[in-house]
């Protein structure tokens, strides 16, 4: 065993390799940085997007304990198959393979649920089609840290990404990535998707923005809803 952190270990081959990075707070998924002894959110993160990280972060991030390692989205873009059906997870896999093309990067956390990563050829916005979501700018995911469900460390069963130079990956597109989401969410039954709002008197779909409420109604909803433990996509 050894005493470093995720990002001691991982965190210089990263960034060596063109992926932009940030610290990953231990136990979590989010971004996050140490500040007078104690872990908190780490707020403009996404500042990261858009150069590459630094001699200097890495110097003072490794110094943080058990710091994970994020990588951040805009260059890179990452196809999160959030399905815990194992044929259906491998089914989709192999449908972003023959679509978006063979990346040698595939990450497992909570298996089978996996992650695809790839290279933008333009960055673009990440598109959700749940329970499949294709990560872009403005997202990241942990690429090397303690899943904070399984209690153990993310793998990748192929390449690991910090062998893989970012110019290693396939390069896709908003157009291929679209069309990919539309074909892989017909092999999604219905019940693995969102609830969708009934519909209206006259038999219409409502969009989800049709509910009514007040400022008040929705604090007093939200309040019974714990989500403290939970990172900003989920």
């Amino acid at each position: 065993m050894t005493d470093q952190s995720f990002m001691e270990r991982f965190g210089p081959r990263l960034a060596a390799n063109g992926h932009p990075i940030l610290p990953i707070m231990p136990g979590t998924k989010k971004p996050g940085r140490w500040r007078k002894g104690a872990w908190s959110d780490y707020p403009d993160w996404t500042r990261h997007a858009g150069r590459p990280t630094s001699e200097h972060e890495l110097e003072v991030w490794q110094d943080w304990p058990g710091a994970g390692v994020g990588v951040v989205c805009g260059r890179v873009v990452a196809v999160d198959i959030d399905i815990m059906d194992p044929g259906l997870a491998l089914e989709i896999e192999r449908l972003a393979r023959e679509r978006l093309g063979e990346t040698p990067a595939l990450r497992i956390g909570r298996a089978p649920k996996r992650l695809l990563v790839y290279r933008a050829a333009e960055p673009f916005a990440g598109i959700r089609r749940a329970p499949i979501e294709v990560l872009g700018l403005g997202q990241q995911f942990v690429a090397h840290a303690i899943h904070p469900d399984t209690g153990q460390p993310y793998a990748w069963p192929e390449e690991s990404l910090a062998d893989l130079d970012i110019n290693a990956l396939p390069a896709i597109d908003e157009t291929s990535v679209r069309a990919f989401l539309d074909e892989a969410l017909a092999l999604v039954p219905d019940h693995m998707k969102p609830a969708r709002l009934p519909p209206d008197r006259a038999g219409n779909a409502r969009p989800s923005h049709a509910q009514a409420g007040t400022i008040a109604a929705i604090r007093e909803a939200l309040a019974w809803i714990p989500n403290a433990d939970l990172d900003y996509d989920s």
